[in-house]
Parts: structure tokens; sequence; C-alpha cells
């Protein structure tokens, strides 16, 4: 783990290296980036050769979840992309003047440019020191509306909060991957010291009920709302926009902002 300072260096090298003089929303969502990062105690290092986009500049993200599972995110920054998209960017109109939605606007810019900035996400494995990939992105089957770094901050913010996040309906990656992740992270005392194995064998329970309720909407609702109220006691669906209480659960994860919520809704990941 690197230290505050070389980490806060780190950071200021994101916001230099990775800023398009033109692009204030994507450089906004740079910034976002690492205030987040500093929210959740995440570090930036080296993507390494093995795991490298040699088609982009790029950086790794690193953050420990609820869970204990350690993350990591791949970022990839092509700046020919955003070099163009900035040479006409101050001709769009994102205000509504032109009769256009800026929602429909903003999903048009980004269907052509989605590869100027895009991520993978991996766990590390204990089992053979490994990292894992999983298959977590935006959203496929919607037009994008917000810029790819709000994604970035997004999934931070979901990795971060894992043990919560899984039980969104449409994180079906995260739960089949949390089934092994988090006995793994427990085996490996990677976990607070107050959870036990029944406690992990308890949440995986509620995994699997989800993983076999498959797209039923109801269902995984009825699932989640039964989860969290046994797991963390609020009775409550932690929907996006709702704000989390300031108080540690079983597994140790304190969420003591709403900023949050903000946050994360302005990007959607699956």
């Amino acid at each position: 783990m690197e230290n505050n300072e070389n980490n806060n260096e780190k950071k200021e090298w994101i916001l230099n290296n990775f800023r398009c003089e033109g692009l204030e929303p994507h450089n906004r969502s740079l910034e976002l980036i690492s205030a987040v990062l500093n929210c959740v105690g995440g570090t930036i290092s080296d993507v390494g050769d093995k795991d490298r986009s040699y088609d982009a500049d790029n950086f790794a993200i690193r953050v420990t979840g609820s869970s204990g599972t350690r993350y990591r995110i791949t970022v990839n920054y092509r700046s020919a992309a955003a070099n163009l998209m900035a040479k006409r960017f101050n001709e769009i109109d994102f205000d509504g003047d032109n009769g256009m939605q800026e929602h429909l606007v903003i999903g048009t810019l980004m269907h052509a440019f989605s590869t100027m900035m895009d991520f993978t996400v991996q766990w590390y494995d204990f089992r053979d020191g490994d990292w894992e990939s999983i298959c977590i992105h935006e959203s496929r089957e919607k037009t994008q509306n917000c810029w790819p770094g709000d994604h970035v901050v997004a999934t931070i913010l979901l990795l971060a909060d894992d043990l919560r996040g899984a039980f969104e309906p449409q994180m079906t990656t995260l739960r089949r991957e949390l089934r092994e992740a988090y006995p793994v992270a427990w085996t490996a005392r990677q976990t607070p010291p107050n959870v036990t194995f029944a406690d992990v064998a308890k949440y995986c329970g509620y995994l699997e009920e989800m993983l076999d309720a498959n797209n039923d909407t109801e269902e995984l609702q009825e699932i989640r709302a039964r989860a969290e109220k046994d797991l963390f006691g609020d009775g409550r669906v932690m929907g996006k926009s709702e704000q989390i209480d300031e108080k540690p659960n079983r597994a140790g994860f304190l969420w003591d902002t709403s900023e949050k919520n903000d946050l994360v809704n302005r990007g959607t990941i699956q």
C-alpha cells in the first residue's frame, strides 16, 4: 500500500495527464475520481505489462470492498478520441435550445466516442495469487448519458460497498464472483475480525437465492429486502437515491455521505 503523500501525487498525475483541453465535463469526471478515491481509501498503481492496453494511456485503481475483497480497476484513456471530440465540443448545444433533449445529445456523443475511456475490473484471488476478471461495465443496452469517468466513479463506489452493491438486481456478475471472493477473503483474514464464517455463509446463501431467481424482478426485490433486513438490520431496500446510514454494519463497512448516492446516480453500470 502506498503512503498518502505518494498516492496524492499520483492522483494529481491523473488530473494532469488525462485532462483534455476543451472537455470540461470529462475533466470534472477526473476530479470526481480523485475525490471518491479519497473517500473510500482507494489507491493508484501502475497497470503492469501483463494487463496493459497498448493502444491507450492507462492507470490502475485499487479499492478494498466491504467484503474484504481487493479490487483493481484498470482505466484506459485514448487521447486521440478526446482531442477529436474537443475540436468542436463548444459548438454542441446541451441546453435544449434547439429542441433536442440533453440526454439525447450526450447519448449521441457518447455512443460515437465510447472508446475514449473504458475500464476493466478484477479481484485478487488469494488461492493462486492472481487477478480474476469481473465483467462489470457500463450498460450496453442503454444510451449512455454521462461521461466515461462517471462510470468509473460509480464502479469505485459499487466495489467499495460490494456487500450491499451485490444486491442491486442488475449485479448478477458481482453476486456470482462474491460467492467465491467473500469466503476467500475471510480465509485470508481480510474481513473485519468480528465476521464469522457463519456470517459469510448466510450472506452467500442470499446471493445464491438471487442467482436462482434469474431475472424475475419481483422475486429479486423480495429476496433483496429480506436479505438487507437480516444482514444489515435496516429493513430498507438500498436504492441509488436513498441515503445510507452512518452506522457500521456487521461486515464492518461504513458509509457516511449522501454524496455517494448522487455520484452513483450519474452512472449506470451492470
